[in-house]
């Protein structure tokens, strides 16, 4: 089997492409050890790390974690049309701890 010597030329448009690998998100980029080639993207590196501090956020307060003794089928259909999905009927709605989105919450392994 012959080898022959040929010299392999880069085209111009992937000259001037950028590729966005690993190294474009790592923390560590600017003084890494590992040579890059251009034309072949990272994909895995044992020391990339894209970790960015961000301050932690405030913890807010529940307000209706008290229980609402008021009876009353114009109350419960107030308190019902203010949550939406499982929630509206939820016997642990008054003490649940878990974010309640806009849309409501569709699935919940503590519904009762």
């Amino acid at each position: 089997m012959l080898k022959t010597k040929e010299k392999r030329h880069m085209p111009q448009n992937i000259k001037t492409k950028v590729f966005y690998d690993l190294c474009s998100t790592c923390i560590h980029a600017k003084y890494c050890t590992f040579p890059q080639d251009p034309m072949t993207p990272v994909q895995q590196c044992e020391e990339f790390d894209d970790r960015v501090e961000v301050a932690p956020r405030p913890i807010k307060e529940r307000k209706d974690l008290e229980m609402n003794t008021s009876v009353g089928a114009e109350n419960d259909r107030e308190e019902k049309s203010h949550y939406k999905g499982l929630c509206s009927d939820c016997r642990n709605r008054h003490t649940c701890v878990f974010p309640k989105p806009e849309g409501g919450v569709w699935y919940c392994e503590e519904y009762q």
